[in-house]
């Protein structure tokens, strides 16, 4: 069972002294807090609050939690937690509780209202999950200039973190034609393009992927589809894209437009070289990646961030050399707190000590849970959304 915690925390000595030395330059962050009567931390962990107030004639009160994890410690270890299917969604604490997780927070956008599939990259135990989908159909703030829209919050094998960027490559090789790929379990192939579908998929139908365009969801479906099924190496079944999970063992090839007119020359029984994945850009090979927003790079907030609208928001905060790890949220739209902008977020993680940083989903999205020692999983800040939002991934960490 998971209980909420209280709404408003006291303040306990210790809590003031951390305070003290948490922001010498006291940009955003106020006061970094002890809540008083929170469980002792599990090993590897540290858990505190933060408040302050926002000044300028937009601002008010401020408050969030924060999680640091020391990512050397041989106690924990952080983990992607997800529903069973790429298309599906679940709470934070319905992921955290099934996974006997330290501490979570909510993990990357995903198409809210839709497939409830993530719109950036995913990697699982060093395997690609879903590579995410065009830009332009991604319901997420842009990147800011400079920064590439396929950038993951990773943990390499050595479970170091990294701010990174991914890429997806994939083809279909038979005879003498070369068919490329273009994503894996996106709901949106790229027009013109080919997608990859596998069981991680799910029950879910695979035609209206070849809705809408590149950058409307609302533009037409395309007029020319084809889907070709691949198992063991052959071509088992050629036809309109379909519906109904996938057979262990089998994939799915869905093309629209050109990318369909380059599969028609697939016939059932022809051998074929199947290869795709997701590699890392910038960084060791990642065993666990979700899509993210950059904030922070080398202790500099980064260039045209959002700096208008304030509301609840999720990030990841990391040490240079990967070691520590920071889950923060900041609860918004409330009179308690009224939320940050994403440029205000970026100098909030800057001001607790990370030098690096990326924003996850927030709004009503936004939700940390912690475990502390001989207690119950805890819902720690003030969700915007009533009921609580079910989401598509949860960062997480996990006892070893």
């Amino acid at each position: 069972m998971v209980r909420a915690g209280p709404r408003r925390r006291g303040r306990t000595d210790a809590g003031r002294r951390a305070a003290a030395s948490a922001s010498p330059d006291g940009r955003v962050l106020d006061e970094l807090l002890v809540p008083r009567g929170a469980a002792a931390d599990l090993p590897g962990t540290t858990y505190r609050e933060f408040t302050t107030t926002l000044s300028d004639p937009r601002g008010g009160p401020l408050r969030g939690d924060v999680v640091e994890v020391d990512l050397t410690s041989p106690a924990v270890r952080v983990d992607l937690l997800t529903p069973p299917v790429v298309p599906a969604v679940a709470t934070v604490p319905e992921l955290a509780g099934r996974a006997g997780a330290i501490a979570a927070v909510n993990g990357g956008f995903f198409d809210e209202g839709g497939t409830g599939a993530p719109v950036g990259a995913e990697i699982v135990d060093g395997a690609a999950r879903t590579s995410g989908v065009p830009v332009g159909r991604r319901p997420s703030p842009p990147a800011p200039p400079g920064q590439g829209p396929d950038t993951v919050v990773g943990l390499d094998g050595e479970g170091r973190a990294h701010l990174a960027r991914v890429a997806f490559r994939g083809s279909v090789v038979a005879r003498d034609r070369t068919v490329p790929l273009a994503g894996l379990d996106g709901y949106a192939v790229p027009v013109d393009g080919v997608g990859v579908f596998d069981p991680a998929w799910g029950d879910a139908p695979r035609g209206p992927t070849t809705c809408g365009s590149d950058t409307d969801p609302d533009a037409p479906c395309s007029a020319d589809t084809l889907e070709v099924r691949v198992a063991r190496g052959e071509v088992v079944a050629v036809g309109p894209p379909g519906a109904g999970r996938l057979p262990d063992g089998t994939v799915a090839l869905v093309g629209r437009d050109r990318g369909a007119a380059s599969l028609r020359g697939l016939t059932v029984g022809m051998s074929v070289r199947l290869s795709y994945g997701l590699g890392a850009v910038g960084s060791p090979p990642l065993r666990v990646a979700l899509g993210a927003l950059p904030l922070a790079r080398g202790g500099d907030v980064l260039p045209g961030l959002q700096d208008t609208e304030r509301a609840p928001r999720t990030a990841v905060g990391m040490s240079s050399d990967g070691s520590r790890l920071w889950l923060v949220t900041v609860d918004g739209r409330q009179d308690a707190s009224i939320g940050v902008t994403l440029a205000e977020l970026a100098r909030l993680l800057t001001d607790l000590g990370a030098p690096v940083a990326a924003s996850l989903d927030g709004g009503g999205s936004t939700t940390m849970v912690r475990r502390g020692r001989d207690e119950g999983l805890t819902i720690v800040n003030d969700p915007a959304a009533d009921p609580l939002r079910a989401v598509t991934d949860s960062l997480a960490v996990l006892p070893r």
